[in-house]
């Protein structure tokens, strides 16, 4: 097992740790290292397989991760995404209401890969603020529905591409400025949340779900 105890604590946003010094495999092990659970998708806590054999991965000609899929999986505890690859476009978990372990703790969405473009972290006890305004620019799905999100979200600079957001079933709140969403957004759910505000609709093209908010839906044309 690699010694992972003085590089876990470190920052990589902050520049303490250039990422593309360290092999994928040390990435890996450092983004699940929060997870109690780990040798469902890597075989052992203590000597983890080679991330080429890692349940739920998907890896490019090169050997490099691209595709990570844990639904099947139940991870339980927490994920420090700012230690993924650079080189993964897509990142799921979801959890079912039978699950007996969640996702926990919070999350970092300011360092994920300039490749991702789908992250989908769906029904766990994820909590904290979310920022918004520094997501990848290819990304096109973002799922952050039933967790234990708060606080206001930032929608005036989301990704061009982005034409799913769902953050539903969170304890997000306050006045929301939806005048700048991108033209690729064909849904947007916001329901059963405490945010606030006023969307207006020229077009039937997106699908806004807004039932259990402080939002209306004005329609322009």
């Amino acid at each position: 097992m690699l010694s992972l105890t003085f590089v876990s604590t470190a920052d990589p946003s902050l520049g303490k740790i250039d990422k593309t010094t360290m092999s994928q495999q040390t990435l890996m092990e450092l983004l699940i290292d929060g997870i109690t659970n780990k040798a469902i998708i890597c075989g052992s806590a203590e000597d983890p397989w080679n991330i080429a054999n890692w349940e739920g991965i998907s890896l490019n000609h090169s050997g490099e991760v691209t595709r990570i899929e844990w639904s099947w999986y139940d991870p339980d505890g927490s994920l420090a995404l700012e230690w993924l690859p650079s080189t993964v476009e897509k990142f799921e978990v979801f959890h079912s209401i039978f699950s007996a372990t969640w996702l926990t703790g919070t999350i970092n969405l300011t360092s994920l890969p300039d490749l991702m473009e789908s992250l989908s972290l769906y029904g766990s006890n994820l909590t904290g603020e979310v920022a918004l305004r520094s997501l990848p620019s290819k990304m096109e799905i973002l799922d952050l529905r039933n967790n234990k999100f708060f606080g206001a979200v930032d929608l005036r600079s989301l990704p061009s591409t982005l034409d799913t957001l769902r953050l539903s079933r969170n304890d997000f709140e306050g006045v929301t400025d939806f005048s700048r969403l991108p033209t690729a957004l064909v849904m947007l759910d916001i329901s059963n949340t405490r945010l606030e505000g006023v969307i207006e609709v020229d077009l039937n093209r997106v699908k806004y779900s807004v039932e259990g908010s402080h939002v209306k839906i004005i329609h322009t044309k």
